[in-house]
């Protein structure tokens, strides 16, 4: 088994902090791992990025092929585009959608979202938000790590264990509130998982999860079907396309998809 993950953002963002989950749950579960030193600016705005190799024998290279990446977790847009060429054909992207203008010639915004939706797996979360309505503006990238939980190939316990050893230093509430970003992040993601088994196209559901609020908790099967029926009309394109065109936050309750036209 071999495991290939590509972390990415911008000084600031965790990416250090979540490869230190990934790292530690990858020895729990008994497997290897080889991890280079992060790459790029450390300060707060610069492109960040590092590779965290993972299998079940001992790794031999350091860096990840160009092609192989199975997941690449970034906590802005535009960086998740930038490595793109490591990234498997059948490999996932989990992302915030809130951009970061760091750079002068930061793409335009409506550009950056239909490359970023074109991608066949992708799982786009307002991870800006969540982490803030979880008590931790900061814990985006907790949110973006629950996000690819499902796909990781560790448990979500092990995760979560890892998650409270890196905060508990920082004392109760720090471990509490980056716990709630990442549960919230893995409700979200399996909102998607779900939306997209029920026969909604992948772009439709992204979008669509993209711009809704989640709890800590999984959403009730309930919500899922109701939202399935009203994206899988003939119209489920076009709703999605404006929901997400909104910026609106949009709850969970399943009358509100029967209102969207």
């Amino acid at each position: 088994m071999n495991y290939d993950i590509v972390l990415c953002g911008v000084g600031g963002q965790g990416v250090l902090s979540t490869a230190y989950v990934i790292d530690h749950a990858a020895v729990d579960a008994g497997l290897f791992f080889k991890q280079p030193e992060i790459h790029g600016m450390s300060q707060r705005g610069g492109a960040v990025s590092a590779q965290v190799r993972i299998a079940d024998e001992p790794v031999s290279s350091d860096l990840i092929s160009s092609g192989s990446a199975r997941a690449m977790l970034s906590v802005e847009p535009m960086e998740s585009l930038r490595y793109l060429s490591l990234l498997a054909k059948d490999g996932w992207v989990f992302t915030d959608v809130t951009p970061l203008k760091n750079i002068a010639e930061y793409p335009e915004t409506s550009r950056l979202y239909e490359v970023l939706f074109s991608l066949p797996h992708v799982v786009a979360v307002d991870a800006t938000r969540l982490a803030a309505k979880a008590g931790a503006s900061k814990a985006q990238n907790m949110v973006v790590l629950g996000a690819a939980a499902s796909h990781l190939p560790f448990s979500v316990e092990s995760l979560e264990k890892n998650i409270k050893a890196l905060f508990e230093p920082k004392g109760e509430r720090v471990v509490t509130s980056n716990l709630k970003a990442f549960r919230m992040g893995r409700a979200a993601s399996e909102f998607g998982t779900a939306l997209i088994l029920r026969g909604v196209k992948p772009a439709i559901a992204a979008r669509v999860v993209a711009r809704l609020d989640f709890d800590a908790t999984p959403v009730p099967s309930e919500v899922v079907v109701a939202w399935s029926k009203r994206l899988l009309a003939d119209d489920g394109a076009t709703v999605a396309a404006n929901v997400f065109a909104s910026r609106d936050v949009l709850g969970l309750d399943p009358s509100i998809p029967a209102k969207l036209g």
